[in-house]
């Protein structure tokens, strides 16, 4: 399984060494590229995927072409669409000079997606991936700087990655930097080489006299403004924060001597932010609303899984499973796990034997469903995200019983099997 430490090295040393300071460059790390994805893989996402304008753009020169330029009304589906990608259009736009980019392409890619989600798991943060196919002597991007940490692996042909010793302390959305003045190092890329580029640093980026294919793995990285707004919002949503603003001509002065009670009342609140409620404004954004999926359909039309007991249970990859307390409860005891209506199909046969235990259901949320469990099954969840893989047997100690949570996880589609 392909994971950060095959793309970083020693991980730990990543963390302390490289993150957010400096870039970290590794020949030859990726072995084998076709197994994140290959020239084949690519090309059947632009030619027969229908594809649509959202997930790509063109680029030539600094300037992102309109999607006019590459697109044809079709009726895929049965729908009237204007916006399918033409693959002739795109490939005469690419001889011509243009990068081609595929946006949160891994989507499409089952490995890249996988990929995607082992690395998440390890950073704490969404991730996602870019394809760049750029011709001989392109230059799609002037320099600039990313709001995202990324991880560069190169596919196929070359690339010249030129890295300023400079880092943009909120580079926001990403800023174009031309003209900057700042000492700078060059990087070559081949075939299954990584480029990890810190957040804010500027860059530009070329072909040489070959085509290109790359990998972007852009680290969304989230904020302490993004949590403090999250955390917030929760907190003003409550009664005491609904109440009118005072009445009169000067609503402005009279509700002056009141903000610092307010404001004093809400940073109390903002610090007793628990381990609970922050979890749930970290994982419930949308970007961590799906983990890797793949086989859930497979293992339906299958009936799996398949006779015998699994020796060992992970959580899926990008899982990030939102466990109420233990008080936060809805449904006494013995009852069936439920699932919300975007639940997994066929489900609850696999939930019935996990929903008998002591106390009552607990409710967890996970990419817009929601469960409720046996306070075990909710036990166990915890244990894996607190770090996984873990042996069947220690689920419980009652072999039977671990078995059953067991069961109830890998049919939810929360976890899967994993090896030795």
């Amino acid at each position: 399984m392909v994971g950060l430490a095959a793309l970083v090295g020693d991980v730990e040393q990543f963390f302390t060494r490289h993150l957010g300071k400096r870039p970290l460059q590794r020949g030859g790390a990726i072995a084998d590229v076709r197994a994140i994805a290959s020239l084949d893989d690519i090309d059947r996402v632009i030619t027969g995927s229908g594809l649509r304008a959202p997930g790509v753009r063109v680029v030539k020169d600094g300037t992102v072409l309109p999607q006019d330029r590459y697109t044809s009304p079709s009726t895929l589906g049965y729908a009237g669409l204007t916006d399918v990608v033409d693959p002739a259009k795109v490939t005469r736009l690419f001889r011509g000079g243009a990068t081609i980019v595929l946006g949160t392409v891994d989507l499409l890619l089952p490995r890249l997606h996988e990929l995607c989600k082992n690395v998440e798991m390890d950073v704490g943060h969404p991730v996602d991936a870019n394809v760049y196919i750029a011709p001989p002597g392109a230059n799609a991007f002037q320099v600039h700087c990313d709001a995202q940490d990324i991880l560069v692996i190169q596919v196929y042909g070359g690339k010249r990655w030129t890295l300023f010793d400079h880092i943009v302390p909120n580079p926001a959305g990403g800023r174009m930097l031309p003209g900057l003045d700042a000492p700078s190092t060059v990087y070559d890329l081949r075939a299954g080489d990584v480029l990890y580029v810190p957040r804010g640093m500027p860059h530009l980026v070329r072909t040489d006299t070959s085509s290109s294919v790359h990998v972007t793995l852009s680290i969304n990285t989230l904020t302490w403004a993004d949590l403090l707004t999250d955390l917030t919002a929760r907190i003003l949503r409550s009664d005491a924060y609904s109440r009118p603003l005072p009445m009169g001509r000067d609503v402005a002065r009279q509700a002056e001597p009141l903000l610092k009670q307010y404001a004093d009342e809400l940073a109390v609140r903002l610090a007793d932010s628990d381990a609970a409620a922050l979890h749930r404004a970290i994982y419930s954004r949308p970007a961590f609303a799906e983990g890797h999926r793949t086989g859930l359909l497979r293992d339906a039309l299958l009936d799996t899984p398949p006779p015998g007991r699994p020796d060992r249970i992970t959580l899926r990859p990008g899982t990030w499973p939102i466990i109420a307390n233990p008080d936060a409860t809805t449904e006494r005891p013995g009852a069936t796990p439920s699932a919300t209506p975007s639940a997994a199909p066929g489900a609850a046969s696999g939930v019935t034997p996990g929903a008998q235990g002591r106390g009552e259901a607990v409710r967890i949320e996970v990419g817009g469903r929601a469960f409720q469990v046996a306070p075990e099954v909710a036990d166990a969840c915890r244990r894996l995200l607190g770090g996984g893989p873990l042996p069947v047997e220690a689920l419980s100690a009652d072999p039977a019983a671990g078995a059953r949570i067991a069961e109830v996880l890998l049919a939810l589609g929360l976890c899967t099997t994993s090896p030795h």
